[in-house]
């Protein structure tokens, strides 16, 4: 390797070690997101860091409500710090071709529907992820 390429090499590195945050910094956080004190299916729970050079994290419920934060494709969990938390439904290729009817009724499609901006999340919505396994319960106020 010549002389530029082998700087070249070098700032590529430095760079990508002074970018951003590492995956390392990442801790793993479960939850549970119910209404009226049924879970909640097939919508996706989004936590938005107050950090805004860090990645938001999200997870999408189970029949059961149950979520587990990742932050990309590759890597699990969320960054500590305080988060602002959303909704969005998530509709299934099946459910869009009517092959399957909806997890959630249209009543709380439109409930979940009111949490998906940063700015009208409730006050309890704004959390604080401080260690590795932490577990929120989340409710959707009636």
């Amino acid at each position: 390797m010549n002389r530029r390429n082998s700087c070249l090499v070098a700032s590529l590195g430095l760079l990508l070690a002074a970018s951003g945050c590492s995956k390392s910094d990442l801790v793993e956080a479960t939850g549970r997101l119910t209404y009226k004190g049924q879970p909640v299916p097939s919508t996706y729970v989004f936590f938005h860091p107050d950090d805004q050079a860090k990645r938001t994290s999200q997870g999408l419920t189970d029949d059961e409500g149950n979520f587990k934060l990742t932050n990309s494709r590759t890597a699990a969990g969320v960054f500590r710090g305080h988060h602002t938390v959303t909704l969005k439904y998530y509709v299934s290729a099946d459910e869009e071709m009517r092959k399957t009817p909806p997890k959630a009724n249209r009543e709380l499609q439109a409930v979940i529907a009111k949490y998906g901006d940063v700015h009208s999340a409730p006050k309890e919505w704004h959390v604080e992820v401080t260690k590795s396994g932490q577990f929120f319960d989340l409710k959707i106020p009636e």
